[in-house]
Formats: C-alpha cells, sequence, structure tokens
C-alpha cells in the first residue's frame, strides 16, 4: 500500500531514514512529509517506532477540483462504506496550499456535507461528527487543484507519546525533541546533557533513542485499532518484537533545571518508560557545574519561568560558559530568539532553521575544544 507520513518541516531527511530503517520501499521526501510503499506491518510498525513521525496516512482517492461546488460533488459521489458506516462517527482534517480553496473551514465543511448526505440519501440515516474519538478520520490534502484523500491511522497526532503527565510552561514537541537530538549527531555513548530541561522532554527522547525504547512505549491507542482489517495478532508481534529490542544499558543521560517544579514533572514524566532509573533528574543552576566531554542541547526557556531581566546578558553567560567550563563537548542551542542568539559568542560548527509550531527558530551547534582552540567572535546575522 501508499504510505505517506508526516513530519515537522527540516525533518524529512531524518524520517526518510528512519523509514529506510523500517524496511519502506519506493521512499520519497515532500514538503512536511515522505511517501513510502509498504505493507500492514509497516503501516503499524510506523505508528508504533517512528520518532519524528505526526501522522501515518493512507491515501485512497486522488481527483481535481478547482471549486466547492465540484470538491462537493466528487466527495458525494464517492463510495466511502469501506471506511466509514451510517453508524459510524468521523472526523475531517484539511490541509490546503491552493488559489482555489483559501479558506480549510470552508472545506471542511463541504467536505463534511457531502459524506453526510450521500449516506443519507442511500441509508436514510447519517454519521456523526466525533473530534475526540472517531472511528474514521479523514485527511484532506489539497495543492492548486490536486486533492488528495487519505485515511488517518494514527488517530492522535503521534507527538503524543503518553509518558508527559506534567509540564512546566511552553513544553516542547516530542517529535521536536526528538529530531534535535537525532540533529545533534550525538553517538548515545557520551554523556547527555539537558541544562535547561523544563519539564524533561529532550533528555526523555534522548533517553528513548539510546536505549531503542519505541516511541509509542506508552500509548495505548491508534485509530487504526478501529479498521474492520485490523490484525491483532500482527499488531501484537510488532509490539512485542520492538519491545524486546529495548536496550537499557545506557550512558549517563542528565536532565536538569534550577526550578524544583520542573524536576518534580520530570520525575513523573519518567515513571510509566523502562528507563526510568536511568535519567538523573536534579535541580541546579547551568552555570554552576562543570559540563565537559557531553552532548549538551537546550532550549532556553521562556523569560517568564526564569525570570531572566536581561537576555542578551543571558545568552552572552551561557556561551561564556560554555567555552570555559564545557570543553571537549559539543553544544547545540534551539531558540526563536535570533538577536540574543548572536550574544553567544561563541563560533557555530552548524546551523539549522527550524519550526516550533509557527515560530521559526534556529538550531546552532557549537564545538567546544580546549584552550586556544575554543575561538570566540560576535555571531553574524544570517
Amino acid at each position: 500500500m501508499d504510505i505517506t507520513v508526516t513530519t515537522l518541516k527540516g525533518f524529512e531527511s531524518i524520517l526518510a531514514h528512519e523509514l529506510d530503517a523500517l524496511g519502506a520501499e519506493d521512499i520519497q521526501m515532500g514538503a512536511r512529509a515522505v511517501t513510502c510503499f509498504g505493507d500492514k506491518e509497516l503501516l503499524y510498525r510506523a505508528n508504533y517506532e517512528l520518532r519524528t513521525a505526526l501522522r501515518v496516512l493512507v491515501p485512497f482517492y486522488n481527483f481535481r477540483a478547482s471549486s466547492t461546488d465540484a470538491l462537493y460533488k466528487k466527495i458525494r459521489d464517492y463510495n466511502f462504506l469501506p471506511f466509514l458506516k451510517p453508524d459510524q462517527s468521523f472526523s475531517i482534517d484539511v490541509a490546503c496550499s491552493s488559489e482555489y480553496f483559501t479558506h480549510s473551514q470552508f472545506v471542511t465543511h463541504k467536505v463534511k456535507d457531502g459524506i453526510v448526505d450521500r449516506m443519507r440519501s442511500k441509508f436514510d440515516q447519517r454519521p456523526s461528527i466525533s473530534i475526540e474519538n472517531p472511528d474514521f478520520k479523514l485527511h484532506v490534502r489539497i495543492v492548486g487543484d490536486e486533492v488528495t484523500l487519505s485515511t488517518d491511522s494514527s488517530g492522535d497526532s503521534l507527538h503524543k507519546r503518553g509518558y508527559r503527565v506534567q509540564t512546566v510552561s511552553a513544553p516542547m514537541s516530542e517529535v521536536l525533541a526528538a529530531g534535535l537530538v537525532i540533529m545533534s549527531g550525538w553517538d548515545k555513548e557520551t554523556m547527555f546533557v539537558d541544562p535547561m530541561a523544563g519539564s524533561g522532554t529532550i533528555a526523555i527522547e534522548a533517553a528513548m533513542i539510546a536505549s531503542n525504547t519505541p516511541a509509542q512505549y506508552c500509548r495505548e491507542k491508534f485509530l487504526f485499532q478501529k479498521w474492520s482489517n485490523f490484525d491483532r495478532r500482527l499488531w501484537e508481534k510488532v509490539v512485542d518484537d520492538a519491545n524486546e529490542r529495548i536496550d537499557l544499558n545506557l550512558p549517563i543521560i542528565f536532565a536538569s533545571d534550577k526550578d524544583r517544579s520542573a524536576i518534580d514533572a520530570i520525575k513523573a514524566n519518567l515513571v510509566r518508560l523502562p528507563f526510568r532509573d536511568k535519567v538523573i533528574a536534579s535541580q541546579f543552576d547551568f552555570f554552576s557545574v562543570k559540563q565537559e566531554n557531553a552532548t549538551i542541547i537546550f532550549n532556553p526557556p521562556y523569560d517568564e519561568r526564569m525570570k531572566v531581566s536581561d537576555v542578551l546578558k543571558f545568552y552572552e553567560d551561557i556561551g561564556t560558559h560554555l567555552k570555559h567550563k564545557c570543553s571537549g563537548s559539543n553544544a547545540w542551542i534551539f531558540s526563536s530568539n535570533f538577536e540574543a542568539m548572536k550574544n553567544i559568542g561563541l563560533k557555530t560548527s552548524r546551523r539549522h532553521t527550524l519550526y516550533n509550531g509557527p515560530l521559526e527558530c534556529k538550531y546552532f551547534g557549537y564545538e567546544l575544544f580546549q584552550g586556544k582552540r575554543a575561538h570566540r567572535h560576535s555571531e553574524e546575522e544570517e
């Protein structure tokens, strides 16, 4: 079957590599999505194991439409019975990039009308709308006049891993955190440190990667489990095989924060995970300790939680500490504050532009050598 897996902008190549490792065929990268070909086992494994996936979709109908009337007619004429019965529930997601369809909510309304009107005319009964727990979730993608309908096998977005039970302000998406760890090139053997960990998402995703714990280890429900062709025996085999590959021989993984409530959140979020005793969660200030020969990834928190009065000076202090107290380490900083990032004052080894929701962010890497090799300079504007 054809499969489309969606992701965050900038993670397409990482996702393609993940799919290749699962045995997917004919892998093609697109914008915030990767398409491939695979069987039902791949579909199940993609949902359970992929770290940078948001949704796993199965396309089933393609057509052209350049008006809402044409869209409605195509939908009304299509037989949705293989996916949806009159007494079941459904929901619709729409993604539009089209001069013909500029309002996704209006598209959603017309697609819903087409499905409901056909069902009512055929069976004198109509399926209901359910946002929270539908039997069938339809994904509609429109690019220009090309319309693709897909059934969503995941249900809730796959960033909802199920382990995060407590958060602090502005928690990071689990998919974003996993992508940052993978993009850092961490070897999974040297010490890993998130010194401004918040609720611990980056450190937890690092531990999941290092231990080969499936991304959805704590998640209980996927929408494909409601499909008429759901193969429970195959699904249980996929889960058991993936779980058997978990290896708890981990390097030191350290999540710290100077906020006590953040440490409490990290410990609560670790409870359901197999490496809960392997991740060190400790309260201390980043600027108070050395962190040498490690991979360091952090997302400097919003000012409300840190109570930072001078953000530019705060970032300058980060750079100074990295230079003098973190020799031999690879440090990565993820931030949307481009002006403050210039004050880090260290030469970047790698740069990426990523997005946290709609917010454009920079992800800068720094190789922290010892002595004279740690040259500082003012960061030039990209």
